[in-house]
């Protein structure tokens, strides 16, 4: 059923006898005026309320209110206070004037009352919808308007927009069906109607007011009003969609509720008895969407349904309107809204049936619009008879009793769309019952057509009573049950028929019993039979009369002959029908796979029929002729097929079936490719579990890329972040999920024997990512298990694999299940397969893009090889462009277009870029790569320090280096004491550049640190700015020595060495001990400062430096051997500040004679004197020279 929650209602009191109304005052007001039959039209012109303030709260929903206050504008509805005056429907005699008398009233009253409205609305600009069947008008408009419409006398109330969600009925169970038909059609007794009463619903057109209805399927095809003699269709005043999800004009059924509830009135194919009146004919309103209606649909549904309109919605036909329309809708409580519609109904002659609900088993359960008086409501009970369990129950409004009657509710099997089957259960499923059975008796019994008191009279007078007065009531009249079990048997054969007699006869042709033939008998009540195997016809219960007899078999000339029947007689009369000529038509179907064998043929217009052999050939033979060859393909990746042909005698007429594509351009091929197993486990179990993978690569799907999703454990992948519900719909739809890959869409769960497992096979560009459901269970029956998988390609390709399927499990083979793909807004799909046992073991399925192809590529630097992130990959044809893609972390992408030559602009920032042309096929993968050029500017240094005292002046260089793509540069980071010389310039490929930096220190202070960063700046992809950090520290004390050396002396570096002397308090640096010198005019190896290394002194015991400031110094120590010193022949300990820091130093082995030694040490001073000892262990200490630096920074 389809539920409706509000919060504005009547909620029902504890007492079955009073109801609490606590709703807005202006809803108790408006419930007075749907109470009234006859109401004044305003007399002259409209006056203004005094204060439009009060007028608006006096009048207005307060959830419009507070829509305005958080929005511009808002949805509400109008309800004006004046209603049609219904009394000459209420004496019309017959169905056809009551309806156009209900019509003429009310559009006359809405065009009179909602005149001031519309032109205000008008004068406003405001959106605005009329509505004659309630006399309402929905507007979308501001708050300035909503208050000039509260001032208009005739405005009764302004009402908020509300949605109305449909509650999925129960999944439910196939149960034992006898000779084909189903038990709930065997449980209301409508077989014994056909056989004994001979009606079953000829002359009676029959409605849903629902989700919509696949008219193409086979129980309810021929059924449908719309459905021409030449087979094609006339949708105009028989199918309205008021949603607007139908295209093309064409019906359609979203959700699969309104083609079941059809099935179950009017439904039958051979071995599928499912309808309790499978002749009479049907129509339908659409007024819900996959998962919701809304409140102008309802309502625009309720009103075609009282004057079907042609495929404009323009001229209104109330002759044509239905003789009775079923409701498998409704909202869990009490709300007036719908009144109007019923009541219009009702004035019709157009019988009213509604579900009662499905909120039980507590009483006061039952909802509108069931609940209303008016309203015929049906409640349910399963095959056992105990009732159903969710079944709503009464008191209804002002104590009265609901339900009206119970039906069959549980395990309802019955039509789908997509031309399957499945049972329901839900009062949704109950309620077409009663209507199918108002057809049988309106059938049996034309004088109570349209009839309305008489006839529920009959279904309460002649239903079962079950005694339960749990919920109040009587035993045979009772809020559980209502009157009863339906007992359509016994309904009809109480109704008034009046003299009858019996019509019976043979058909035969050449003097031989024909069968088939089918004999339309009209006069005062129409009836149809056909003849049985032996030619005899025979119908009961005909009223006296004279009769036409049109006997018509296809291959067969029509007959005609006229009878009259008398009371209590029975009427022979015996019709010969002469052979049409005809020829043979033959030929073979062949899809893309081969011949095509078990292609169903049938010719439009015609019971001819024929399927295919192993060979594809089939033979049909037709009377002479033009006609309309309908191929159904076997394979669900070919198209059916029309094929016209002229049968002037014996002819060949071959069929090619095409490929189906969706509009984007997917096909789809069928096999039995091998299976890919998957290895890595992902945790996923449970029921309607989700899990998220992240994919290797970019998988395009219908022209959106995609590089993670979920893994749904209702069989199928999800890319937009959404979960895949146990209730699989028709796609494409709208509603969430979409952006799907639906193996198998149907209600799984995954236990302890299951698993999900994923792998990544094949190299790029047409890697694979499986992804299988291995012993996957579903929900029930759970003994149920297959396992499928889904691949997806890098390539674009997709692929389902199957196996271990069970051939005799239904449910595994598909017959429950959505199998295909959605693009990620619903509006595109290719559905394999929807509710149809279409999978067997061993299957695979694979969809390509076929006006689509894949363009691929990586973008490297083509200075290293390596990927380039972030790159923008622009596609354009000609001057327009198709689109545009950036680079993943590994430089790849992927992207898909329509096949066509493009130019592939590559780019980078700091980077060459590149146009590429690449011409994209079908179903194809085509390259666009690039190695992009750009500069590789490199530094020498990667950071430089250097110690400058107070004063003094430094020069230090910088290389710069490209062997990439020539670029120009600039250098910042200049300070005043920091001069940098070139500032700019160009590096060609293979380029040097040397950068001169000045370091002045003359403006610093001591113990002083100077800081700035050098940036590079270049056209170098990989390093576009080059940061060299500087530190120049100015020192607040430096003592540098050449030991043994007499004079002093300037480095390469620029840094001053001073004269060695001995240490007295006087000089306050110098060594200690009695001490030697040696030099050497040999090169010291591992140092460019060959005058302080080339002598060295020995013998001292310590240097030491008075008048130090406390603080933090770096002693620098040089050390060279100068002589040949073999190894543990001058071996000593270093320790500065009494701390031992070179223990055990020997030269010689450490780095060997003539090669210098150096090492720099940290300390800290506290006593204004720095201490450098030296203890030999063998031979005289040595030292070539030291450098105390105070270094704050340390």
């Amino acid at each position: 059923m389809i539920s409706h929650s509000r919060d504005h209602r009547i909620a029902r009191a504890p007492s079955r006898s009073t109801v609490n109304r606590n709703t807005r005052r202006w809803r108790t007001a408006i419930a007075g005026v749907l109470a009234a039959v006859v109401l004044p039209l305003a007399a002259g012109p409209a006056l203004a309320d005094d204060d439009p303030t009060e007028a608006v709260q006096a009048k207005t929903e307060a959830e419009v209110l507070q829509q305005l206050d958080k929005e511009d504008k808002a949805v509400y509805w109008v309800r004006l206070k004046d209603q049609a005056n219904l009394l000459a429907a209420q004496q019309a005699t017959d169905k056809v004037a009551k309806a156009e008398a209900v019509y003429a009233a009310k559009t006359q009253t809405a065009e009179l009352t909602q005149k001031n409205l519309i032109a205000l609305l008008d004068r406003e600009q405001a959106e605005y919808e009329s509505f004659w069947i309630v006399n309402m008008v929905k507007v979308i408009g501001d708050t300035a308007t909503l208050e000039r419409i509260a001032e208009l006398p005739e405005v009764a109330a302004i009402e908020a927009d509300d949605e109305i969600a449909i509650d999925m009925p129960e999944p439910g169970k196939d149960e034992p069906s006898v000779n084909a038909v189903e038990w709930n059609i065997s449980a209301v007794n409508a077989p014994r109607v056909w056989t004994d009463l001979g009606v079953k619903g000829e002359g009676i057109v029959v409605a849903n007011l629902d989700s919509g209805v696949d008219h193409t399927h086979p129980a309810v095809k021929s059924k449908y009003r719309g459905l021409n003699a030449d087979g094609s269709y006339s949708h105009a005043y028989n199918f309205f969609d008021a949603t607007g999800l139908c295209t093309g004009g064409v019906p359609c059924d979203n959700n699969g509720h309104g083609t079941h509830t059809m099935g179950t009135m009017v439904g039958e194919d051979g071995a599928n008895q499912i309808g309790v009146a499978p002749g009479a004919k049907w129509i339908a309103a659409k007024g819900c969407g996959s998962s919701n209606c809304a409140r102008e649909h309802l309502l625009a549904a309720g009103q075609w349904i009282a004057a079907p309109t042609d495929a404009n919605g323009q001229n209104p036909r109330p002759d044509l309107a239905p003789d009775a329309v079923n409701n498998s809708w409704g909202a869990d409580t009490v709300d007036l809204w719908y009144t109007q519609i019923v009541d219009s109904w009702v004035a019709a002659g157009i019988f009213p049936s509604f579900a009662i609900g499905n909120a039980g088993s507590s009483c006061g359960t039952a909802g509108s619009p069931g609940v209303y008086q008016q309203s015929y409501a049906s409640g349910g009970f399963d095959s056992a008879g105990n009732v159903y369990a969710s079944s709503s129950r009464g008191p209804g409004i002002n104590g009265d009793i609901k339900p009206d009657i119970s039906a069959p509710a549980v395990n309802v099997r019955s039509s789908l769309p997509g031309g399957g089957y499945g049972s329901k259960t839900g009062t949704s499923m109950a309620t077409p019952h009663t209507t199918a059975t108002v057809a049988l008796i309106w059938s049996y019994s034309p004088a109570l057509r349209g009839n309305l008191a008489e006839t529920r009279a009959l279904l309460d007078q002649t239903a079962l009573d079950v005694n339960n007065v749990t919920c109040g009531g009587t035993a045979a009249d009772n809020n559980v049950w209502g009157q009863g079990k339906l007992d359509t048997y016994a309904a009809v054969s109480m109704a008034p028929h009046g003299p009858t007699g019996i019509l019976a006869g043979k058909a035969t042709s050449g003097g031989e019993p024909l069968s088939g033939v089918t004999l339309n008998i009209e006069g005062p009540i129409k009836r149809s039979v056909v003849t049985g195997a032996d030619g005899t016809y025979e119908s009961k219960n005909l009223s006296v009369g004279d009769y036409t007899i049109t006997a018509i078999k296809f291959g067969y000339e029509t007959a005609t002959m006229t009878a009259t029947v008398l009371e209590n007689e029975t009427v022979t009369k015996d019709i010969a029908l002469t052979a049409a000529p005809s020829g043979k038509v033959s030929g073979t179907v062949r899809s893309r796979a081969g011949v095509a064998a078990g292609a169903a043929i049938t010719v439009t217009g015609t019971p001819v029929t024929a399927t295919t052999d192993d060979e594809g050939r089939y033979d049909l033979t037709l009377p002479l002729g033009d006609y309309s060859l309908q191929i159904a393909s076997p394979d669900l990746c070919a198209a059916d097929a029309t094929k016209a042909i002229s049968v002037t005698g014996d002819i060949t007429a071959d069929v090619n079936l095409a490929d189906r594509v969706d509009s984007y351009g997917y096909t789809c091929t069928a096999g039995e490719e091998p299976w890919v197993e998957g290895t890595d486990p992902v945790t996923l179990t449970g029921d309607s579990t989700t899990a998220t993978f992240t994919l290797p690569f970019t998988f395009n799907l219908y022209g959106t890329p995609y590089t993670s999703g979920r893994i749904g454990v209702n069989g199928g992948i999800v890319f937009n972040g959404t979960a895949l519900g146990s209730t699989n719909v028709a796609i494409p739809a709208t509603g969430t999920p979409n952006a799907a890959l639906y193996a198998l869409w149907d209600d799984l769960y995954l236990d302890a024997d299951s698993g999900v497992y994923t792998r990544v096979t094949g190299t790029s560009p047409r890697r694979t990512y499986v992804v299988e459901y291995r012993n996957a269970a579903f929900y029930s029956p759970r003994t149920a298990r297959l396992s499928f998988e889904v691949l997806l390609g890098e390539d674009g390709s997709i692929g389902f694999r199957y196996k271990d399927i069970d051939p005799t499990v239904s449910r595994e083979t598909g017959d429950q299940a959505t199998i295909g793909i959605e693009n990620h807004t619903g509006t595109v799909a290719f559905q394999y397969s929807l509710n149809k046992p279409a999978l067997s073991d061993g299957l695979s399925i694979d969809f390509k893009p076929t006006k689509t192809g894949i363009l691929y590529g990586t973008v490297t630097d083509a200075n290293d090889g390596e990927a380039v992130a972030g790159a923008t990959v622009t596609v354009k044809s000609g001057e327009t462009v198709a689109g545009t893609v950036t680079t993943l972390a590994d430089g790849t992408y992927a992207a898909q277009y329509p096949a066509g030559d493009y130019q592939v602009e590559l780019a980078a920032p700091h980077y060459e870029s590149t146009t590429k042309t690449v011409t994209l096929e079908g179903a194809g993968v085509s390259e666009g790569s690039a190695a992009l050029r750009t500069g590789a500017v490199a530094a020498s240094l990667d950071n430089l320090e250097v110690v400058v005292p107070v004063a003094q002046t430094r020069t230090r260089t910088l290389e710069l280096s490209n062997p990439g793509l020539g670029t120009a540069f600039t250098v910042e980071g200049a300070t005043p004491w920091l001069t940098l010389t070139p500032a700019t310039g160009n590096l060609a490929t293979g380029g040097t550049t040397t950068l001169t930096l000045g370091i002045d220190t003359s403006a610093a202070e001591r113990g002083t640190i100077l800081e700035t960063t050098l940036v590079v700046t270049s056209e170098s992809g990989r390093t576009p700015t080059i940061s060299i950090p500087v530190k120049v520290i100015v020192p607040a004390y430096q003592a540098a020595i050449d030991s043994a050396s007499s004079t002093s002396s300037v480095d390469a570096a620029g840094d001053t060495w001073y004269q060695d002397r001995a240490y007295t308090t006087t000089t306050g640096v110098g060594y200690l001990g009695n001490t030697s010198t040696k030099s050497t005019s040999r090169t010291i190896a591992g140092t460019d400062n060959q005058k302080v290394y080339r002598t060295n002194r020995q013998g001292m015991y310590e240097y030491r430096f008075d008048n130090v400031p406390n603080g933090t110094y770096t002693v620098e120590l040089g050390f060279a051997e100068v002589e040949e010193t073999k190894a543990n022949k001058r071996v000593f300990d270093v320790l500065i500040e009494d701390a031992e820091v070179l223990p055990n130093l020997d030269i010689a082995l450490k780095v060997g004679t003539y090669a210098a030694h150096t090492r720099t040490f940290t300390t800290e001073v506290t006593d204004g004197q720095l201490n450098v000892r030296f203890v030999s262990s063998a031979g005289k200490p040595l030292v070539n020279a030291i450098r105390v630096t105070e270094r704050s920074d340390k």
